[in-house]
């Protein structure tokens, strides 16, 4: 049988597809020098929690490297490359000093920035001292999490805020899963709302209280931005048209709306309960880092539970590896479904359709960057200040508008491109005056 006709649909045809497919390395590698490792350097992503960094250094494996993260006792973060410069024993043994850490072996001391600030027996430290300096990478502790730049100095950019990250009445607790899968697989997750329907809906039944509307196929649109994605899907429950709005700015960061939600009466730019991102330690695993959003106006249902949230553990179904064998197979979660695929799933073995057009999607646009980024080129990246922050659109909006008599499908998207067009407007405000814009032209919308 040739190659063309191997893939033609037959029965007991598993001998013809045996023999593995290459690896779509251009999305998948991350470590230094591979094209996707280089572009997703560009960005600043989370590396730890804060309340893991304690006494002692701890060794962490980000993008394919290697390093130490801890606290000085004047409370600086240090992230270094995990092997001292002068002879590579390991900085987790280093002991921690008010001014940085000092490597076990022969004393050297390095700063939080990586400068050497002593090396005790040598005659003419000074020299080495300005000539030598170990690898760091600054970064950003914010709500938890500590962020690192692991890119070129040259083209630093300044830490991103996004206004998500102060909502008014939003305890913003951070948690981080370990799945043992390349990074992509898990995030690519976030672009396909046509997986909620049947993973958490149909096959084993509703897995998210609030959320049983979910099982009926949504109308979903795209709509591109500079720096990556939103999307909205809308569905109807009886004369409300409820639709949720996610975030996906590339390369690894999504938010969605309320976890724990349900609606009876319009909702105005509800914002989102989660905001994660997948960031990859290395070719075959992934550290998912992100807040969960507590308020009461974004759980309606009040399922959520705060004391659930932190170091591999979240408070919603089917995200981590922390259940039994038979729970998995019996009610798979999200976690299963992304680790399953395998340590790096093979793009070249899958059939992409209707309802995957939004991951199709989310792969042009990484592949079109990461090309850029080889080809020395800039690409977009999320830029906010905490006064002027990037603008984010996770979350819910529920409008009172009766069946339309015209076909239901049409009016929904139609629907869905009116109100994404006032968000959009909404940007030309800030803070309060934002919000109070968009509510009042949403509840034009609604009756």
């Amino acid at each position: 049988m040739s190659r063309e006709t191997r893939w033609v649909d037959q029965p007991y045809h598993g001998y013809h597809l045996a023999e593995l497919p290459a690896e779509d390395e251009e999305l998948t590698h991350v470590e230094p020098g591979t094209p996707c490792g280089e572009y997703m350097r560009r960005f600043w992503h989370p590396v730890a929690m804060t309340e893991r960094i304690g006494e002692r250094p701890e060794v962490i494996r980000i993008l394919g490297e290697d390093l130490v993260i801890f606290r000085t006792l004047k409370g600086e973060i240090g992230l270094l490359h995990k092997h001292c410069l002068h002879r590579r024993m390991s900085l987790e043994f280093g002991k921690i000093e008010e001014d940085g850490i000092r490597c076990a072996y022969h004393g050297w001391k390095f700063s939080a920035n990586g400068r050497v600030l002593d090396k005790p027996g040598e005659p003419n430290p000074a020299g080495i001292q300005e000539r030598n300096c170990m690898g760091a990478y600054p970064v950003e502790e914010y709500h938890g999490l500590v962020f690192a730049y692991m890119g070129p100095p040259e083209e630093y950019p300044e830490f991103p805020y996004l206004d998500s990250m102060e909502i008014e009445g939003h305890d913003l607790v951070p948690y981080s899963i370990h799945s043992p899968c390349n990074w992509l697989q898990e995030s690519e997750n976030s672009m396909d709302p046509f997986h909620s329907v049947f993973l958490h809906g149909r096959i084993n039944g509703p897995q998210f209280p609030g959320l049983e509307n979910f099982v009926n196929l949504p109308v979903v649109v795209y709509h591109k931005i500079p720096a990556g994605f939103v999307y909205s899907h809308a569905r109807r429950v009886d004369d409300l048209v409820w639709i949720r709005f996610h975030d996906h700015l590339t390369p690894n960061f999504a938010q969605n709306g309320g976890m724990f939600q349900s609606y009876s009466k319009p909702t105005f730019f509800g914002r989102p309960s989660l905001s994660k991102w997948v960031v990859p330690v290395d070719n075959t695993n992934s550290r998912k880092f992100g807040w969960r959003h507590f308020d009461d106006t974004s759980e309606v249902l009040r399922r959520g539970e705060r004391a659930e949230v932190g170091w591999e553990s979240v408070d919603f179904y089917g995200q981590t590896a922390h259940r039994s064998r038979d729970e998995m197979r019996s009610n798979p979660g999200d976690w299963e479904a992304w680790t399953s695929q395998g340590p790096i799933n093979l793009h070249a073995r899958e059939y992409l359709g209707f309802t995957d057009r939004g991951v199709a999607m989310l792969r042009s646009k990484l592949r079109k960057d990461i090309r850029a980024v080889a080809a020395g080129e800039l690409v977009e990246r999320p830029e906010g200040t905490p006064e002027k922050p990037v603008h984010t659109y996770g979350g819910d909006t529920v409008l009172r508008i009766p069946r339309q008599q015209e076909d239901e499908g049409t009016f929904l998207a139609d629907l869905q491109k009116q109100v994404a067009e006032v968000y959009f407007r909404g940007d030309g405000y800030e803070g309060g005056d934002r919000l109070e814009f968009l509510k009042r032209e949403l509840a034009q919308l609604s009756g």
